[in-house]
Parts: C-alpha cells; sequence; structure tokens
C-alpha cells in the first residue's frame, strides 16, 4: 500500500509538473522583427529592440529575421508574418495607400509604432577606382540596393539627377553584405548603402579597403528631395569610417517601427514603451539607437498609429488624447 500511495504520489507531483511547464509554454508569447540585411542597421537596431522585449515585457520571446528590408517588411506584416518590422515611410506609405511596388495592391491593415533613426544615403566606390563624382558613372556597375529594397529607388532617383538612367550604367541588385564583398573583389563599380551611420557594412569595408564616400551635389539634392519629400539633406560627419577625412553631403530619411492592425493593443502598447523608456540601451548597440525618442516618436510615420503606441504616446503627452 505504502509503494502505491509513494507511486500516487510522484505520478501526482509529474502530472503537477507538467501542468504547470504547459501554462508557462502557454503563457510566452513569441513575436519576430523584419529588419534588413545582416550588412545594415536594421539588422544590428532590430536585435538590440529584441533585447530590451524580453527584459521588459514579461513572457515575450522575440525571433530576428533578416530580410530585403522595406519592401519585403511592408508585405510580411501585412499579411501577419511577422509582427513588427523596420521599414522606411515611403515604403510604408504606399504599401498602404497602395502605388509604386505596390501597384497591384496595398494593404490597410498596416500601422505605426514609432519614428526611428535616421538611414542616409551612402555611395562608395574604391579610392583607385578612378570615380570622383556620381556624374562618372556612365559604364560602370552600380549595385542600387538588395532587390525590393526601397533603396533602390532613392539611388536611381539620385543618378536620374545626374542624367543618367539605367541605360547608362550597369544595374545590379544585392544586398548590403553582398555589396561589400562585390566592391572588395572588383565585380562592381560603386555601392548604395541607404542605413544608418555607421553602416556595417561600409565599416568592413573601410577596415581592409581604401574606400571614398561620394558627395550629392546642391542642385542634384534639391531634385532628389522634390521627388521625395520625406527625404532630407545631412552630412556623414568626416571621421564616421575609417580613412574619411571629409564631410559628404548626402540624403536620408528617417526609419518607421510597423505592426499590423491585428495586433494586440496591450503588447503594442508594452513594446513601445520598452524601447522609448531604454533608448540610453539601444544605443549601447547602435549609436543611431539614440534617435528612438519619445519626443519625435510620432514625427513622420506615414501611416496611421496602432491604438497601443497611441496609448503610450498619449499618456506621454506627445499626442492628445
Amino acid at each position: 500500500m505504502r509503494l502505491k500511495t509513494k507511486k500516487a504520489i510522484m505520478i501526482s507531483v509529474i502530472l503537477a509538473g507538467l501542468g504547470v511547464g504547459a501554462a508557462m509554454a502557454a503563457s510566452t508569447q513569441f513575436i519576430s522583427i523584419a529588419t534588413g540585411g545582416t550588412g545594415g542597421t536594421y539588422f544590428i537596431l532590430g536585435s538590440g529592440m529584441a533585447k530590451i522585449i524580453e527584459k521588459y515585457v514579461p513572457n515575450v520571446r522575440v525571433s530576428v529575421e533578416s530580410t530585403a528590408a522595406t519592401t519585403e517588411n511592408v508585405r510580411l506584416i501585412a499579411a501577419k508574418k511577422v509582427q513588427f518590422a523596420i521599414v522606411m515611410p515611403d515604403g510604408a506609405y504606399f504599401g498602404y495607400h497602395g502605388g509604386r511596388e505596390f501597384k497591384d495592391a496595398k494593404y490597410p491593415n498596416l500601422r505605426s509604432v514609432m519614428a526611428g533613426h535616421t538611414s542616409p544615403m551612402h555611395f562608395i566606390v574604391r579610392s583607385n577606382s578612378g570615380i570622383k563624382s556620381l556624374a562618372d558613372l556612365k559604364g560602370k556597375r552600380v549595385a542600387l540596393s538588395a532587390p525590393g529594397s526601397t533603396a533602390v529607388f532613392m539611388a536611381e532617383s539620385t543618378l536620374e539627377a545626374y542624367g543618367l538612367t539605367r541605360k547608362d550604367y550597369k544595374p545590379m541588385l544585392l544586398s548590403y553584405a553582398e555589396q561589400a564583398d562585390a566592391l572588395r573583389d572588383g565585380t562592381i563599380d560603386m555601392s548604395c548603402i541607404f542605413a544608418g551611420a555607421p553602416a556595417s557594412a561600409a565599416v568592413d569595408l573601410s577596415m581592409t579597403h581604401d574606400i571614398t564616400f561620394l558627395g550629392v551635389g546642391p542642385e542634384e539634392l534639391k531634385k532628389v528631395i522634390n521627388v521625395h519629400p520625406y527625404c532630407k539633406e545631412i552630412v556623414i560627419k568626416a571621421g564616421t569610417y575609417k580613412g574619411q577625412k571629409a564631410d559628404v553631403k548626402t540624403f536620408a530619411t528617417a526609419s518607421i517601427l510597423i505592426t499590423h492592425a491585428e495586433m494586440e493593443p496591450e503588447l503594442v502598447y508594452a513594446v513601445t514603451k520598452a524601447i522609448l523608456e531604454h533608448t540610453p540601451e539601444l544605443k549601447e548597440v547602435h549609436p543611431q539607437g539614440a534617435e528612438y525618442d519619445l519626443e519625435d516618436a510620432a514625427i513622420g510615420v506615414a501611416i496611421p498609429l496602432h491604438p497601443g503606441a497611441a496609448k503610450y504616446l498619449a499618456e506621454k503627452g506627445v499626442l492628445k488624447k
């Protein structure tokens, strides 16, 4: 009888333990953040966000997805295959309203969470290439950006401002990491990296090769900003990269963090709060993490805010209740 009793107690304890374990597993929520290529700033900052969310939002586990960036991320969010994504505001705008790369579909379930870091366009050549200006790219091999990335439109617009169409150069579609390898190998003549400075792919390049960052002239900048009014003039400061001795004038746009309309308001609220209240920790993984600040969180988000994000920003006085 004692053996039977002990056995029954052991079974009860095991079952209870299994029950508790199952309950704990059931209470854990798994979410993912779509970012960009591993050689870009989106991936680094997305990884930093994941750590902050797991640290400050109870029972949430986060995976970070490396993608082809904005266009793919918009579609992933719209299809609810990921829960959060970092994108360019123009990609979110056209995804929501339709048009441009989304001319065959629009996604009214897209919602913004917060504005984020500024991404300047880097035009990079080998210093011994003989290319001194973007006007010198006729007949050259130009890596515009990753397939499906909105950065392709930005790069094309800049070259058009110099009077160059796709017929005048050899366009290639490569991720940032692929661009860095191709420029090292000499299989491309220029790399276009539209990412927060310092962009890891550009850092890696500057450590192994002498590279030059080409600026955009004032008249050409006006033309680009006229076509893409969400862009602004910016300077990549001298010394940002190894061997960079002069300021480089270019253009930039702020990224935004987005989600979909069906995401639970409580979770979006908690994610928004975690990121914006721990900006110094995001800055530790990349200097531009500092740009995810409360004051500018609702500026230039391009599409409607998710109610969870709006609630937090209203409580903090950023939005009117």
